[in-house]
């Protein structure tokens, strides 16, 4: 009998290690683990056409967001922008709109909803509202955070995202306001400015 309860509370103690080393090695750091569902085969469905655009918060209280009760974090977002559907990308870069507004998420809002909209990834009603949204999108990015910018690989070098937050509203047959125009710069590029 002693043997047993010793045997018992070894495999116990075994079994915490290795939760334990498990939690710290970043095991768990998958969010279809995390949140138990497939970030995969997700389809969009518009509960509010002003979800994901600054300042509204609504993808806070979606049905649909998985994200909503438990937030995402600072890497998880990037993991679930390079590795998940444009719906699961929407849902998380919405998300952290919504609780730490700043320009680099309202852009890649644009991006994840331009992307449900040209692979067909939302209900066939919310098709025609997904592509509106987009463009609301990028046009919150050049209305509400001119100076954003974003990071390439490496992060270390910056690039503004008011160009192609402009590219992506004329992309998807919006019209760009807030008198903004493209100009070409000296060395040939193309770059919004608000004259």
């Amino acid at each position: 009998m002693p043997s047993s309860l010793s045997e018992g509370r070894r495999n116990m103690r075994t079994a915490l290690l290795v939760a334990a080393v498990a939690s710290l090695s970043g095991c768990y750091d998958d969010p279809t683990l995390i949140y138990g569902r497939s970030l995969e085969d997700m389809t969009f469905v518009v509960t509010d056409p002003q979800m994901g655009i600054y300042p509204n918060t609504s993808v806070l209280d979606d049905p649909y967001n998985p994200f909503r009760l438990s937030g995402v974090g600072a890497e998880t977002k990037w993991d679930i922008q390079s590795g998940a559907s444009p719906v699961a990308g929407f849902y998380s870069w919405a998300t952290v709109l919504a609780q730490g507004p700043y320009g680099e998420a309202q852009y890649y809002v644009g991006v994840q909803l331009a992307a449900i909209y040209q692979r067909g990834l939302a209900d066939q009603a919310s098709l025609p509202q997904t592509r509106e949204m987009a463009v609301k999108a990028y046009q919150s990015v050049l209305d509400n955070f001119p100076d954003a910018v974003t990071y390439d690989a490496s992060g270390t070098i910056a690039y503004d995202l008011v160009t192609p937050a402009y590219k992506g509203v004329v992309e998807l047959g919006g019209t760009v306001t807030g008198g903004w125009v493209m100009v070409k710069t000296s060395s040939g590029a193309d770059r919004a400015v608000k004259p």
